[in-house]
């Protein structure tokens, strides 16, 4: 990609944020260290309001004389349960914690954003409000973050996100309009039978067998219940159950979760999920209990804003992203105002390691990329 001057001047400044901040991790809402850190950097570039928005959440504006509309550019703040293998000299220093995800290079390409808006503040035609959102890998930092008022003050008119991309090759920009990411929603299973000892299965309701029956049947909601030509995936990733080797199982715990880009597909899934469920509790003579803690919206980009930014870049630059199952809680601000989610290419090998990986990394050349992205779907000049 063509990266401006006043853009490459940057590429100091914005590895050293990177790596500062990749030093310091924090997990879902609790991420007072990245905040302060966040919150010293935007307090000396003097902002018309600056504040606490949310649980943890930064709003920071910058107001222009005569704006024709506000723009709010957002980058998520929170790191994974990880431990890191990197190796890098700026490895995480809060054990079991990394930015595992690149939301080290998001904040360092929004605050490099927060430092061209301000020094051009005297000129620039819009207003700008910077977003930094907490548990975006968890339960979903941005619905507390709107309650408390990050879109409003000014109104906010368009919102733009981005996530750094090992699935697209390095120096590439990646969008699409329409649906990009997944709905999705978690769910936890447990089920409650009756133990007895091993030699004696007659006296007892297996919560084990059942569960069993309970995964191979939840195969079969897509392969079965599902047109061919939609999408949509249910994953069990975790099951806990059992005492010993010689005593039936009474309670067995699931957990898993279900995507979809379509409501009406989501749906039927869940429907398919329930009516499996009742059906092992009759089987069995098992008790089935449904939760479900989380879910996101599907992340939908706005087509007029897909077409406006598309035109920003050149065939060579950018390209039609396929939509990924994958799920990000930007749905939620897209739910109130008009918004565009697109993919930074880190990519510069079929090894490059993924997302939420230990030994995730990435060519801080796409620093350089994020900044610019931004810079050109905000029409900064």
């Amino acid at each position: 990609m063509k990266i401006r001057e006043a853009v490459k001047q940057q590429f100091d400044e914005l590895v050293r944020l990177r790596r500062d901040l990749h030093k310091i991790p924090g997990y879902s809402f609790d991420v007072s260290e990245t905040r302060e850190y966040l919150m010293d950097y935007l307090n000396a570039l003097a902002p018309d309001a600056l504040q606490i928005c949310g649980n943890n959440g930064i709003k920071a504006v910058f107001l222009a004389k005569k704006p024709s509309r506000t723009v709010a550019v957002r980058a998520d703040m929170d790191g994974l349960r990880v431990p890191e293998e990197t190796g890098c000299a700026f490895a995480s220093r809060n054990g079991g914690l990394m930015h595992a995800c690149g939301h080290d290079g998001h904040m360092a390409i929004a605050l490099v954003c927060a430092k061209l808006v301000c020094e051009a503040r005297n000129r620039i035609g819009k207003n700008y409000v910077f977003l930094f959102q907490p548990a975006e890998e968890t339960v979903g930092g941005a619905q507390p973050m709107i309650e408390a008022g990050a879109l409003k003050n000014p109104d906010v008119d368009e919102i733009y996100g981005l996530h750094l991309w090992p699935y697209l090759a390095l120096g590439k920009v990646g969008m699409k309009p329409g649906p990009i990411m997944a709905q999705m929603c978690d769910f936890l299973i447990d089920i409650k039978g009756r133990g007895s000892h091993g030699a004696k299965p007659q006296d007892g309701n297996d919560a084990l067998v059942a569960a069993a029956h309970l995964v191979m049947g939840i195969q079969t909601i897509v392969s079965r219940s599902i047109d061919p030509y939609e999408t949509a995936v249910v994953t069990i990733g975790r099951v806990e159950g059992g005492r010993a080797q010689n005593v039936i199982c009474e309670n067995v715990h699931l957990e898993g979760t279900m995507r979809a880009f379509e409501p009406e597909v989501m749906e039927t899934v869940k429907r398919r999920l329930h009516e499996i469920l009742e059906g092992i509790g009759m089987m069995y003579g098992v008790e089935c209990g449904y939760h479900e803690p989380m879910g996101y919206p599907a992340v939908v980009n706005d087509t007029q804003l897909f077409e406006r930014a598309a035109k920003k870049f050149n065939g060579g630059e950018m390209e039609i992203a396929r939509p990924f199952m994958m799920a990000e809680d930007f749905s939620n601000f897209q739910r109130v105002v008009p918004g565009l989610y697109s993919f930074i290419g880190v990519a510069e090998s079929a090894d490059t390691p993924p997302l939420h990986s230990g030994r995730f990394n990435f060519n801080e050349q796409a620093l350089l990329n994020g900044v610019e992205y931004f810079l050109r779907v905000t029409g900064f000049e």
